[in-house]
């Protein structure tokens, strides 16, 4: 028997582009433990210089799991290591209510909207 996620709900679409000086790279689906590697490889590709700005959208993003949330914050770290930084953007919804339940909000800048963390 086939459930929603045999229906392609799991499916993860990443986009990356440049906005001046920002990085910005997208997630829109779900970010679990199958495709965590995948979107640690994206984002660490997009945050590879020293002192690099980059905003995480989260916007389409409709469920992220420990492993995912595990990404988020092994990226930050390795940012401010490198003097760079990282800003989400995650309204209101599961992605944003998982991060206040794991108290992992407190970490990130978090905006609403993507005109807000490029402003």
């Amino acid at each position: 028997m086939t459930g929603p996620r045999g229906a392609g709900v799991d499916v993860l679409e990443m986009t990356r582009r440049r906005h001046g000086e920002m990085v910005v790279v997208s997630l829109a689906g779900e970010v679990d433990v199958d495709n965590a590697s995948q979107v640690r490889r994206c984002l660490g590709e997009a945050a590879a210089s020293r002192g690099s700005r980059l905003v995480v959208d989260l916007s389409d993003l409709a469920f992220i799991d420990t492993t995912g949330l595990g990404v988020l914050v092994r990226l930050r770290a390795e940012l401010v290591e490198r003097e760079g930084t990282v800003v989400l953007v995650a309204p209101d919804g599961q992605v944003l209510r998982r991060l206040r339940r794991t108290n992992l909000a407190p970490l990130f800048p978090i905006y609403d909207t993507l005109s807000q963390a490029l402003g």
